[in-house]
């Protein structure tokens, strides 16, 4: 640094600046004709904005809440979903003893978001234990009560799920009911019978386990004669079960009779 330059500095530590304090606003008056502009500006903002879509309540912005709400709303429709064409009458579930008609129905009855009734339990509440009432009446008087519950509640208008008794087709009455009727055979075998059903409570198994098969041989041609669909319980899950009856039923339940007479009926 030359001579000249380092005269011309100032001697000693440099001075310290004093900090700016915050400025002061002096306090606004507003004469009336600027708050009428002012009132005049917000409005037009407003209506410029008039068309967007409002944000819902709680929600924060990232559109997490709406599709929670909206995955809600679909949950509660799933059982009637738009364009399912359930029929107007009860769908029947027939087939042998122990084949799954109450459980299945009742699950398929949930998903469909329809009532279920069990034939058999009608009976139990209006007439008591089954077994008893065959010990002490018989069983043609059996059948007789059984063919008027069937009809009353067949006769129930709107779609609903109704599971019969394993030898409620053996009633001319209630065969002929049937035709007007959507009707689900469940079938199985005598093994998973035996290996899962409770033999105490089927009086025509209770005392000769092996007479499944036998009864079966002999009401086969009946299932067949009233049945639309067959589903085999043996060789599926419960869920898959309930998916592919549910499925069928949305599609209005139909097959056609005289197709299914000529044995071409769905088996799965």
């Amino acid at each position: 640094m030359s001579g000249d330059r380092r005269a011309a500095r100032d001697v000693g530590p440099p001075a310290l600046k004093p900090k700016p304090s915050p400025p002061t606003s002096p306090l606004q008056v507003i004469s009336a004709a600027e708050a009428e502009a002012a009132k005049a500006a917000k409005a037009a903002k407003g209506s410029s904005t008039r068309g967007s879509v409002p944000a819902a309540p709680g929600d924060s912005g990232d559109g997490a809440p709406a599709v929670s709400a909206a995955r809600s709303r679909n949950r509660r429709r799933r059982r009637r979903r738009p364009g399912a064409k359930l029929p107007d009458r009860a769908i029947v579930f027939v087939g042998p003893m122990a084949a799954g008609k109450t459980s299945l129905g009742k699950r398929v009855a949930r998903e469909l978001g329809v009532p279920f009734v069990d034939t058999d339990a009608v009976i139990v509440r209006r007439h008591g234990v089954i077994t008893e009432f065959f010990t002490t009446h018989g069983e043609a008087e059996f059948r007789r009560v059984e063919a008027e519950v069937i009809a009353e509640e067949l006769a129930v208008e709107g779609c609903r799920i109704v599971a019969l008794g394993g030898g409620a087709v053996l009633s001319e009455q209630t065969r002929k009911l049937l035709q007007h009727h959507p009707v689900v055979l469940l079938m199985t075998t005598q093994e998973a019978v035996l290996r899962t059903a409770n033999i105490a409570r089927r009086p025509l198994l209770r005392d000769d386990p092996e007479a499944w098969g036998r009864i079966l041989k002999e009401r086969r041609p009946l299932y067949d004669a009233v049945a639309d669909v067959t589903y085999r319980t043996d060789r599926a899950s419960q869920e898959q079960l309930v998916r592919r009856v549910a499925q069928w039923a949305r599609a209005g339940g139909r097959q056609q009779r005289n197709t299914a007479q000529r044995g071409e009926k769905e088996e799965s």
